[in-house]
Parts: C-alpha cells; sequence; structure tokens
C-alpha cells in the first residue's frame, strides 16, 4: 500500500523557499535588498545673485549625487534659511529631478542664509550642502544695463530695443523686451529700480499693456516659491498671479488685496473627484467636512500672506475668531476683498452657514468666489465658483487687513 506524505504547511513552505533564496544569494556573492545600506549622498547648493537690492530675486540650484558623482532621482531635499544668529527653518520640499538636481526662486526679505539637506531613508543617507548667504547692497541705484548682463541666462536675447515711456507719478520709465521677459526701469524721486517680469506673468502684463498699460509699473520682482509653483508679481495697479496650472491671473487693486483675490479667481472651476476631499481640506486636515472657509485659509497662504485670512477647520473657527474680534472687523458694507457670510438653510435659524469673498460691488448685487458651492451652468457638481447673488443675500461683511 502506497504512503502519501501529508502538505507541507503554506506559511512553512515560504520560510523554507526564503531561507533558501537568501543562502543562492549569499553564494552568488549578492545581497539581500531589503538590508542594503542607504547610499551615501552629497549636497550641493549655489545661489545665482549673492548681492541683492530689496525686492530682487535670486535662484537656489543644487544637486543630489552619489560618491560616483551620479545624480540620484526623486529625493526628498528640504530648503532652510536663517537670519543671523536665528534658528533654521524650512523655505520649501523639493524633489531632485531625474539627474539629481532641485531649484527654488526666491525673493529674499531679508538678508538670510540658506541651506539643503537630505533627510535621510532607507534608500539614501542624510547630507547638508555648504550655506550660502545673500546680502542687500546699499544704494539707490540699478539701471537697466546692469541688470540685464546679471539676468542674462534668464532672459535671453533681446527682442527690441530699450524705449522709454511716461507714466504719472514716475520721472521716467524705461523697458526693454527679451525672449523670456521684460526688464522695467522704474527712475522716481532720484531712485532709479530696475524690475525683472517673465514667465506667464510676463505675457500676461504685455498683453494688459505692459508699462504703458493699465496696470502700472512693477513694484519688486515675482515673488516665488509659493505652494503649487506659484509667483506672484506686484504692480502699481494690479497684481498677477501664476502657477503649475493657471496662465496668469490679472487682478486690479493695489497691495495683498488684489494678490489674494487672485490666487482666489485663479482657484475657479476646481472640483474634487469626491465629496469633501479637496486640497483645501487636506492642506486644513479636515477631509470629510465643508470646505467654504478652509478654501480662503488656503488662498491666503497660497498668495503667502496666511495670516491675512487666519487657518481653521472649520468655518465655526473662524466664525469665532471673528466675533470676538481677534482678526478682523465686521460691517454690513460690501468692500472689494471683504469676507461675505450667508445663511445657506433654509430652517428658520438666522446663522451663518457659508463664506465667500467678494471680487465685485455692484448697485444691488456682488459678484464672490465661493467654495464648495453649486456650478452655476450645473447644480449637481460643486465646487470653486464665481457667483452674483443680490446684495440682501448677505448677513453680514468680514474685512481683513489687507
Amino acid at each position: 500500500m502506497a504512503v502519501h506524505p501529508e502538505p507541507m504547511d503554506p506559511q512553512l513552505l515560504r520560510r523554507v523557499l526564503s531561507a533558501a533564496l537568501a543562502i543562492i544569494l549569499m553564494l552568488a556573492g549578492g545581497a539581500n535588498p531589503a538590508s542594503a545600506a542607504p547610499r551615501d549622498t552629497t549636497t550641493t547648493l549655489s545661489l545665482s545673485h549673492t548681492s541683492l537690492f530689496k525686492g530682487e530675486m535670486t535662484w537656489l540650484k543644487g544637486k543630489v549625487t552619489t560618491r560616483s558623482g551620479k545624480g540620484v532621482k526623486g529625493v526628498k531635499v528640504r530648503l532652510e534659511r536663517r537670519v543671523d544668529g536665528g534658528r533654521w527653518r524650512k523655505v520649501a520640499t523639493l524633489k531632485t529631478r531625474k539627474n539629481g538636481t532641485f531649484s527654488q526662486r526666491q525673493r529674499p526679505a531679508k538678508e538670510y542664509t540658506y541651506r539643503a539637506r537630505v533627510l535621510g531613508s532607507s534608500k539614501v543617507a542624510a547630507s547638508s550642502s555648504s550655506t550660502r548667504a545673500v546680502h542687500f547692497v546699499k544704494g539707490t541705484d540699478r539701471g537697466l544695463g546692469k541688470r540685464a548682463k546679471l539676468l542674462r541666462s534668464v532672459l535671453g536675447k533681446g527682442k527690441r530695443a530699450v524705449r522709454t515711456v511716461k507714466v504719472k507719478g514716475t520721472d521716467r520709465v524705461r523697458f526693454r523686451e527679451y525672449a523670456k521677459g521684460m526688464l522695467v526701469e522704474v527712475k522716481k524721486k532720484g531712485e532709479r529700480r530696475t524690475w525683472l517680469v517673465y514667465g506667464d506673468i510676463y505675457r500676461a502684463y504685455r498683453k494688459a499693456g505692459g508699462p504703458k498699460g493699465k496696470l502700472g509699473v512693477p513694484t519688486g520682482d515675482p515673488r516665488c516659491g509659493l505652494p503649487e509653483a506659484g509667483c506672484i508679481q506686484r504692480f502699481t495697479k494690479a497684481a498677477i498671479y501664476d502657477n503649475k496650472s493657471t496662465k496668469g491671473v490679472v487682478q486690479t487693486g493695489k497691495g495683498r488685496r488684489a494678490e489674494i483675490l487672485a490666487v482666489a479667481r485663479s482657484q475657479v472651476g476646481y472640483s474634487p473627484s469626491r465629496k469633501n476631499a479637496t486640497k483645501y481640506n487636506k492642506w486644513v486636515g479636515s477631509v470629510g467636512q465643508a470646505w467654504c472657509s478652509s478654501f480662503l485659509s488656503w488662498v491666503s497662504y497660497a498668495a503667502g500672506t496666511g495670516k491675512t485670512i487666519p487657518k481653521h477647520k472649520r468655518l465655526k473657527g473662524l466664525l469665532k475668531d471673528i466675533r470676538e474680534n481677534k482678526v478682523m472687523k465686521t460691517g454690513s458694507k460690501p468692500k472689494k476683498g471683504a469676507l461675505v457670510f450667508f445663511d445657506t438653510f433654509d430652517d428658520g435659524v438666522v446663522e451663518a452657514t457659508h463664506v465667500g469673498i467678494v471680487v465685485k460691488v455692484k448697485s444691488s448685487t456682488i459678484v464672490t468666489v465661493e467654495a464648495n458651492t453649486s456650478n452655476p451652468k450645473n447644480s449637481s457638481q460643486r465646487g470653486v465658483y464665481q457667483k452674483e447673488r443680490q446684495r440682501s443675500r448677505a448677513l453680514f461683511y468680514a474685512y481683513p487687513e489687507y
């Protein structure tokens, strides 16, 4: 009578096979990938310009390489900066490109020292670059010609000759267009400064008439390194916002008000694939919750002015701050840039349940940008949309300190 052996336990069989594989790798001179040590890396960092006038940009560029000098793709790099004697603070977290490089554009508000750090993982060992510092040049004169030499690699070849135009409020304005942008020299009250306008912001500015048009002249270089690869630039009568998915949103007005409204308008049309699972919810930590107020907090953050509209997970948190008069004053008068509160529930109880931001005021209506609201063209779809509502619908307004 034949004897049939009992089948081996599947879990035991996996262990035997795993052990056999390890022996084969060892005999072949290989190593178990799971136990491989992280690769040593070297991180470098350079600045395109270290001597700046206030309001000018610099480009931070670096590379992460192995001992052999080969670039490492997909490594997380933390850019940090500090003022003299201060703590290191994060500027951005970037990922290296295919050749191991990374870059970031910065318009320093202070004399910062920068460094780049690979924090380390199971794949690569931690490493840190040497520090690089910027300092501000004393003086009031930076002509178009000098700035053009400094930015030759950014601008490309000149397309047209230098032109001079009269602009109200200035002594003289000269500008020149290049393959990738424009330089605008503004002379005012004896001070001469030259500002860079480039990329999609340049194209939007040029379309609006450039220095001769309705937007006025730039008041500084673009401020970049914002969320979603965003850049924003102020002009005397407007702001232009650009990010990886927009083509330069123009908003007339001045200062932070224009910047925040430009960012808000850039989001019109955004609609999440899942209810209450938006990028705004994820940023504020409120996935699954209503997101009209988290959108406005995100807009302020994306414009680089996060304290203007404070960060709250829920509308009730924002309302509490406002009612206690901690962050902004309230009133009944509609103003461009004001937060407007509505009661959207027909339940007999009058209370603020929804918020938007006013982008235009008319005689009997207000034009708003709102999030977590219905599409005016398709009521079954919710997202970020521009709407026109009767002024009588508003419960009250709150006025951020722009």
